[in-house]
């Protein structure tokens, strides 16, 4: 008896679960949580790429290390002439998928240069170009809306005085400003006129038309004639001294950036590195303190290590300099 009950149990057991409902039976769990990722591309996937050549003269591309497979940020640039200082017509770095053009000339564009410049790759990011005509210190409205929970980086940058003409240096810059969605420029010299006032200047801006860009740039609104003259540039935009100015720059998910930083200085070169590594620059300015002069040449980040670059043929003028950068998330 005593072992057919051991026999039984287990059976009716059985015979019980299998007469429970089969919605009753079921295992109800908690959802899983799934973190969501920090980044929306690999850390991994984060790599430096270089671009150097000596002897240019006027503009002229160098090949990178390796082509770009997506979007980029200038991550640092040197330019140098070869042979002194000079007055200043052109200057610049775009990134051009395989290549990066730079520029630095006076009127004539016939004197040598040494060019460098590090560009960050941006996996699945769109670089957008847009250029505009002015004078002093102006901004540009960037096409389309600002993207939600997203940063401005520089991709590149080109100032550009009417063919035939240059002059002194005594402030440069390009700034993004996320926020109001713009590009504050500027390029200046003393024209006689009282330097406080070109400081806050805002120059006009030239009416702008939509034209195609080439290859990994996006659409972008840009002045007519941009392209491969300076036909059109005004000498004059009101008191200020013309130019056209290209501006290269992408919008990053928040989620990419590790650290935002900015340094500052008041001396020609800087050595120590900072505190966090400088991927993808946001903005700079240069400005000679005590009146224009010529240029020798304009770096930053040219390493890695934040250095700056910025004189005539002598290094006995005040200057003073900042730039705004980010840190992307990974590893190099």
């Amino acid at each position: 008896m005593h072992m057919s009950l051991r026999v039984l149990l287990p059976v009716a057991v059985l015979l019980g679960l299998a007469a429970i409902p089969a919605s009753a039976s079921r295992l109800h769990t908690p959802p899983l949580k799934i973190q969501p990722l920090l980044s929306p591309v690999p850390l991994e996937a984060l790599q430096l790429h270089q671009a150097r050549i000596d002897g240019l003269r006027d503009n002229g591309p160098a090949a990178l290390d390796r082509p770009l497979s997506g979007g980029w940020a200038l991550a640092g640039f040197n330019l140098r002439f070869g042979n002194g200082d000079h007055k200043l017509r052109r200057i610049g770095v775009l990134g051009e998928e395989r290549f990066v053009r730079f520029a630095l000339a006076d009127s004539n564009g016939d004197d040598p240069f040494n060019a460098s410049a590090r560009l960050t790759s941006l996996p699945g990011i769109k670089v957008q170009q847009v250029s505009a005509d002015g004078g002093g210190k102006f901004e540009i409205p960037l096409p389309g809306r600002a993207q939600a929970n997203s940063t401005l980086v520089l991709s590149g940058f080109e100032f550009r005085r009417s063919d035939g003409t240059d002059a002194n240096l005594r402030n440069i810059g390009v700034w993004l400003d996320p926020e109001r969605n713009v590009a504050r420029v500027s390029l200046i010299d003393d024209q006689g006129l009282d330097f406080r006032g070109l400081e806050a200047s805002l120059g006009a801006m030239a009416a702008s038309t939509l034209v195609p860009l080439p290859g990994l740039l996006e659409v972008g609104t840009v002045s007519a004639g941009t392209r491969a003259t300076s036909r059109g540039i005004a000498r004059m935009s009101g008191k200020y001294r013309g130019y056209r100015v290209t501006v290269q720059y992408a919008w990053i998910p928040n989620a990419m950036v590790s650290a935002k930083g900015a340094l500052a200085g008041t001396r020609a070169r800087r050595g120590s590195a900072p505190a966090d590594r400088v991927d993808a620059l946001q903005g700079f300015e240069f400005t000679f303190n005590n009146s224009d002069h010529h240029l020798l040449g304009l770096g930053l980040n040219t390493g890695g290590n934040a250095e700056v670059f910025f004189q005539d043929n002598n290094t006995d003028d005040p200057i003073q300099w900042s730039t705004t950068y980010v840190t992307l998330r990974g590893t190099r």
